[in-house]
């Protein structure tokens, strides 16, 4: 096995260990009254359909946008190299602080909380000076991240188009909780980048998130994005401009 190859099947591996962690998640609880183990393993099969997709979407749109700036994204388990080091029961309040949390809430809230921050992305910005962007910035970083999001955004208005309201489901919590500035989830490279950025984001996109299930998709996103527009002009001005 070559490097190439051997680097994609990892990657492809990170892809099902995130779309396994996301599926329980969703298909822990199938929302009947009464648990048919049959019908579960269907509604699991079925979720986990739309869990990959989802993840799929998500890993490349963070790899064209890295790719437009000359550099290479790898989708990630967000903080996976904690589960690399040495077992230290000192070390269990940071274990949690990992896909092991969702899992937790999951089971204590029978299904009914889904926390979704489970992946990241790591950039692996090669210093060629030929290229367009000799060096990448976290201004880069962030729109990176904003483009592995917009390509859920995506996917889940061809959801709302097809009526797969379980789709459309996953795609707004998954995009929902992605937008945490914390840690190393894509919400904070965005927040760190620009706060301008951020605001428009988190605007845009939870506006959607929530404007989807009462208006048509295009009022929905002509609607989202003028009030991203206004709001993110609004917080510069009065934040930034004004303290400077």
């Amino acid at each position: 096995m070559n490097r190439e190859s051997g680097k994609s099947y990892k990657e492809i591996k990170t892809i099902l260990v995130i779309a396994l962690i996301l599926t329980f998640i969703f298909g822990f609880n199938d929302g009947k009254l009464e648990f048919i183990l049959k019908n579960w393993l269907l509604n699991l099969v079925y979720v986990f359909a739309l869990v990959f997709l989802t993840v799929l979407f998500n890993a490349l749109g963070y790899k064209l946008t890295a790719r437009y700036f000359g550099a290479e994204a790898e989708i990630k388990v967000w903080h996976e190299h904690k589960f690399k080091e040495r077992f230290s029961f000192k070390k269990i309040p940071e274990y949690i602080i990992s896909p092991v949390l969702p899992i937790l809430m999951t089971l204590f809230s029978n299904g009914k909380i889904f926390f979704t921050p489970v992946s990241t992305f790591h950039i692996k910005d090669y210093n060629v000076y030929a290229r367009k962007f000799p060096k990448l910035t976290h201004f880069n970083h962030g729109l990176i991240a904003v483009g592995g999001l917009f390509f859920n955004f995506v996917l889940m208005m061809f959801f709302k188009l097809l009526t797969l309201d379980k789709g459309v489901l996953i795609g707004a919590w998954f995009i929902g909780w992605n937008l945490l500035p914390f840690s190393e989830l894509p919400g904070a490279r965005i927040f760190f980048a620009s706060r301008v950025m951020y605001i428009f984001s988190l605007v845009f996109f939870i506006a959607n998130i929530f404007l989807i299930y009462s208006l048509p998709v295009v009022t929905s996103i002509v609607f989202s994005f003028f009030l991203s527009i206004v709001l993110a002009i609004v917080y510069f001005y009065f934040v930034e401009y004004m303290k400077a």
